[in-house]
């Protein structure tokens, strides 16, 4: 078909016509505000909706940061300012060039500017605080002028946006800077109800009443404007350029803190917290307040930040609140303990919660100095600085010196001394007295205090004054002080509060210009201990509490032995410890540390429910059983110690013997034997030596070592439960679950990629049969599942193993196991721990940064994304195993158990497993050649190789350190090499040289050679290889020896590996695996004392191609088959 250019052209411009019409929907004022609205949000990208949502400090921002990250907002803390006494044009200035940043953005969203304007534009002009103003008889009216002026001074400096009024009952009114969106200015406001004094904040309250703090929103209409009649009820108003954009804070119940400890938990039920600390929000909101700041403070333990039931509930779904929800300066860090521990988790439960912009703030401290002349101590916290600053300088303004200087008869004469003593006042017959007092200058949690006495030299200027002359005391201070044992010396007393530059106002009604008219806004203690202490107090409900409290500790003492009352039933004893603990205990006893961060003082704080020793993790290098006792004991002290005296498990990987142990038995690891269950099905894994076979069979037949490990299960236990036969036993951990030997390409931590059946047939049997024979505990694989994370797999973890199989003790992770669900590790810890611990997990492995998981779980219980009954079952499994393995009887290692480390007993048994592991793979060129066994008596034998005489690579991996060691000093114990020199005749020659040439071998004229390779130490990842190759100079070795002189080739090894090239070369190959401490047992049946009898476990391949390939099928075809191994019978049967 032809094609028509005009009309293209023509279709090309009406359509730039049309976008061109809808772009300035949002721009166009003549539309509705929903409509503007929804057209901008449906023109942005999430980067431009998340920059929204950021409010960042002034002294970061830059026009380039507008707008390369579309922010939405800029603040300006009290500690941020552009040059000191800067102008109006400056600040103007300042906000313009940022402004210009954001409009020069592709969708030109304006910034909003807000500023801390707590008691008037208090980082240019100071009001007096809010606590003054929430009188009892004040009129709101005025408060609503003090809102209107601050709102002028504030958008004279270019800002629309304030963060005040405080709407806390007793904390003080804050003004909040908002900018709307045609300007760029802000303002604050507050609505807290301070109801004890002890809080740093009270200053910024109107009153411990709600009534006179829902009066005193009038502020909002002062600093926004009158609300339209007609408004809907919930959205937001500002009217003009002359007002800005308060902000109610902080939301909720700050001011009802334990003890007035700052960014503290206000513990009160529903209905209270609704009647006493709602209120002021109610009205604030009626009367169109633009946004509402979030409080530090918890409330029943939950922090306000991740309260999503009150700030989305409550907040916007039931008083419908339509304006922005923001955080306090970095109040989302804090949603943690320390702050910012698990960013994360807090970005999460913050905005979950409802918190639509985000901020942060600065610190500065104030000087202290006088008061009778000192502006900055008038004006208190909050003013130029956070906490505020000391002197005449930062601001124009009167001080009350000052002040009585103007308004005194011109012919009184003034004296001003700081702090006079007694004979000076007496010397000078004075008329009278004024003395200036208080509290110096401060915010937030900086100005907590539990003593609210008057600072040095206040009170000896009390005492020296006024006990010489009559006196008028006035007191400058954000909350009722500690002034009783003075009263009774002063003739006059006045509470000045905090009242800001303008001094004047006390000099007009001290000299009766004005009268007297104002009222206490909350209760004046008498002493410090009376507090809390507030109208509706009554001293009954104290003593009936003191009364409840006694009765029900006596009930208390009276049942506090159940739990360790070992005639007690098992689920008794559980149940009654459970009931007593506390949600931090609990999730203690969910922990397990490594041995280096932990103390006995660690233990008693954090209740730590067990430590571990990983590979290499000992109390000192070649310590003694002694040595690891009192560590052990030490450890549990601090256990006993605490509250309820529930003791640690002390755990360790044993996975070969005591291996981390000096002196200690090493035996032969699992791939000789065949406690761990898993299946290896591909030997390029650097595990593969940890498990018993390919064949599920043996892995299923050698669960018999449980029994070896906790005692033989009494005939009338229960499936599922575990069981620990008395101090001579220890708990034993089925690992790792499940799956984790058959992943793709041997990987460790891989994904194994099977159907449930053969995941069920093939690497389940194993823990089916250790539940039966009473394991206490169960480790999780890092591996996946068809791609899903063992440690995030409820479905197996409590799906499958504690519901199908009933297993009651309890599941632990790996080594930071939980960290691993995510890639990388670590990238969303708060959501590793939920899905972790969600899955059925019930101790952590964590091992070093315990108080991030313990800050991050307990954040998860109290915001209800963790529920308490998987809390309550993790505890439950942990404190069935401790009872059961006779902890809370005899919680303390047993010293007459010393000997049996490295016992005569224990590595003769030790040489007799190794004699059974070995394994025969040829024996002779052919069937009337036969090498084996060799003759103890010969003239002159090789002994060559890299492993004949090296303890270390005997031992491998898990051997004193993680990855294993090389050398003979690591332990005790005996080489392939000492154990040939001690079984040959005594006149046979031993020659040894580790990789001889040949030429070397064929001069020497040697009866024999035994050669010795094999692969170095290794653990876990580190091991996993795709060729399997011997490892330089074992090839060479072989090949130089075997090729000169009758040879046998012994591998050490943990896994099969490429071998075939080589075998033509020899006339006896066996395969000894990883023997470990006791290589007599290696010569035990090469020289005949004791026949061959092993058999191979897994197939032994002919090249890595053919991996994974396990007996059964379709294209197997080893080198040796599985089941595979010559035999001998001993030289002296003969």
């Amino acid at each position: 078909m032809a094609r028509n250019p005009f009309l293209l052209g023509f279709l090309l411009v009406f359509c730039i016509a049309i976008a061109e019409a809808e772009y300035i929907k949002y721009k166009d004022p003549k539309q509705a505000l929903n409509s503007r609205i929804k057209d901008l949000l449906s023109r942005m990208t999430l980067q431009e909706k998340i920059g929204q949502m950021v409010q960042i400090d002034r002294s970061v921002a830059s026009p380039e940061v507008m707008k390369k990250h579309f922010i939405g907002s800029i603040l300006r803390g009290v500690v941020n300012v552009p040059p000191q006494k800067d102008s109006a044009e400056t600040w103007i200035n300042m906000v313009n060039d940022l402004q210009k940043g954001s409009l020069s953005t592709r969708l030109g969203i304006p910034l909003i500017f807000g500023i801390d304007a707590v008691h008037g534009h208090n980082n240019q002009q100071s009001f007096l605080t809010m606590l003054a103003l929430e009188l009892p008889g004040k009129d709101p009216e005025l408060v609503k002028r003090i809102g209107a002026a601050t709102a002028l001074e504030v958008r004279a400096t270019g800002i629309p946006y304030v963060f005040a009024p405080c709407i806390a009952v007793t904390k003080i009114n804050c003004i909040y800077l908002v900018i709307d969106m045609n300007t760029s200015q802000f303002m604050l406001a507050l609505n807290f109800v301070c109801r004890d004094p002890r809080w740093g904040r009270c200053y910024e309250s109107y009153s411990e009443d709600p009534k006179i703090v829902q009066a005193m929103s009038e502020i909002i209409p002062g600093l926004q404007g009158e609300i339209p009649a007609n408004s809907e009820k919930g959205v937001p108003f500002v009217a003009g350029n002359q007002k800005v954009a308060a902000c109610a804070k902080h939301f909720v119940g700050d001011g009802g803190t334990m003890k007035g400890i700052n960014e503290n938990n206000t513990v009160i039920n529903k209905h209270g917290l609704l009647s006493i600390y709602m209120p002021g929000y109610y009205d604030s909101i009626i009367k169109g307040v633009a946004t509402i700041m979030v409080s530090y403070s918890s409330w029943n333990g939950v922090k306000m930040h991740a309260n999503r039931d009150l700030i989305t509930g409550f907040l916007k779904n039931t008083l419908r609140f339509r304006g922005f929800v923001i955080s306090d300066w970095e109040g989302i860090d804090r949603i943690t303990s320390p702050p910012h521990a698990n960013y994360s988790y807090s970005i999460q439960a913050g905005i979950s919660a409802g918190i639509d912009m985000g901020s942060c703030e600065e610190i500065s401290s104030a000087s202290k100095e006088r008061h009778a002349d000192n502006i900055g101590y008038q004006c208190g916290g909050w003013t130029m600085e956070w906490q505020g600053v000391s002197g005449n300088n930062f601001t124009e303004g009167t001080t009350i010196l000052t002040a009585i200087k103007n308004t005194v008869n011109p012919k009184t004469e003034v004296v001003y001394k700081e702090n006079p003593d007694a004979d000076f006042v007496k010397l000078n017959s004075f008329s009278y007295a004024i003395v200036v007092v208080g509290e110096h200058p401060y915010a937030e949690t900086v100005g907590d205090s539990l003593n609210l006495t008057i600072p040095d030299p206040g009170p000896s200027t009390i005492t020296n004054v006024c006990g010489a002359v009559k006196c008028v005391v006035i007191i400058l201070s954000g909350r009722p002080v500690v002034i009783q044992p003075f009263v009774p010396l002063i003739d006059a007393l006045v509470a000045a509060w905090l009242p800001g530059t303008e001094g004047q106002g006390v000099a007009d009604v001290l000299f009766g210009d004005c009268g007297f008219t104002g009222k206490l806004s909350r209760t004046w203690f008498k002493t410090v201990d009376q507090l809390p202490m507030n109208e509706m107090a009554r001293t009954p409900i104290f003593l009936m509490g003191l009364l409840l409290s006694c009765f029900f500790i006596a009930i208390a003492e009276a049942e506090h032995i159940r739990y360790k009352d070992p005639k007690q039933p098992l689920n008794t004893r559980i149940k009654d410890l459970l009931s007593r603990m506390t949600l931090e205990e609990k999730i203690g006893q969910m922990v397990q540390i490594d041995r280096s961060v932990a103390s006995s003082e660690v233990m008693k704080k954090y209740f730590i429910g067990s430590i571990l020793s990983g590979g290499g993790s000992v109390p000192a290098q070649r310590a003694s059983p002694e040595a690891w006792i009192n560590m052990v004991n030490d450890f549990q002290k601090g256990s006993l110690s605490t509250r309820l005296g529930i003791p640690m498990i002390y755990g360790i990987d044993a996975v070969h013997g005591h291996n981390n142990v000096y002196k200690a038995t090493i035996f032969p690891h699992n791939i000789g034997l065949g406690a761990t269950r898993q299946v290896c099905r591909d030997p390029r894994w650097g595990r593969c030596y940890e498990s018993y076979s390919e064949d599920h069979k043996i892995v299923q037949a050698m669960t018999e070592i449980i029994p070896g490990l906790q005692g033989e299960l009494p005939a009338n236990s229960r499936k599922g439960i575990p069981f620990v036969g008395g101090n001579k036993k220890v708990a034993a951990c089925a690992k790792h679950y499940v799956g984790d030997g058959g992943t793709t390409r041997g990987i460790n931590e891989n994904n194994t990629v099977i159907n449930r059946h053969g995941l069920l047939s093939i690497h389940m049997p194993g823990y089916y049969d250790s539940i039966i024979k009473g394991v206490a505990t169960i480790m999780v694989s890092y591996s996946s599942w068809n791609g899903v994370k063992m440690h995030a797999n409820r479905d197996l973890v409590t799906g499958f193993l504690k519901n199908t199989l009933h297993f009651r003790g309890f599941v632990i992770s790996d080594w930071e196991g939980i960290d691993r669900i995510t890639s990388p590790p670590h990238a969303n810890y708060s959501y590793s721990i939920q899905a972790g611990v969600n899955a059925g997990i019930d101790m952590v492995m964590i091992p070093y940064n315990y108080t991030e998981f313990i800050d991050g779980l307990t954040s998860l219980v109290k915001n209800g994304i963790i529920p308490m009954s998987r809390i309550d079952d993790a505890v439950k499994r942990i404190l069935r195993v401790k009872f059961v393995m006779g902890l809370f009887e005899e919680p303390l290692a047993d010293r007459s158990l010393v000997d049996q480390l490295g016992s005569k007993e224990h590595r003769e048994l030790a040489r007799e497993a190794v004699r059974r592991s070995l394994v025969l793979l040829k024996n002779g060129k052919s069937a009337d050649e036969l090498l084996l066994p060799l003759p103890k008596k010969a003239s002159k034998i090789l002994v060559a190789g890299s492993h004949a005489d090296n303890l270390g690579y005997q031992c491998g991996g898990w051997t004193i350190e993680w990855q294993g060691l090389s050398g003979n000093n690591l332990t005790e114990g005996t080489t392939i090499l000492s154990a040939i020199k001690n079984t040959v005749d005594p006149k046979t020659k031993v020659v040894y040289k580790e990789n001889p040439d040949a030429d070397f071998v064929k001069s020497n004229d040697f009866s024999y050679a035994i050669v010795v390779v094999g692969e170095h130490p290794y653990a876990e990842t580190f091991g996993d290889s795709l060729n399997l190759t011997i490892p330089d100079p074992g090839p060479s070795a072989i090949t130089n020896v075997c090729g000169s002189v009758k040879c046998v080739v012994i591998v050490i090894s943990g896994r099969p590996v490429v071998i075939q090239p080589y075998v033509p070369l020899m006339d006896a190959l066996v395969a000894a695996w990883l023997p470990g401490t006791e290589g007599q047992g290696v010569a035990d049946v090469l020289f005949g004392d004791f026949g061959f009898t092993g058999k191979l476990s897994r197939t032994w391949f002919k090249t890595v191609d053919q991996l994974p390939m396990n007996v059964g099928d379709a294209h197997y075809d080893p080198l040796f088959p599985f089941g595979y191994g010559l035999t001998t019978t001993p030289a002296n049967s003969n």
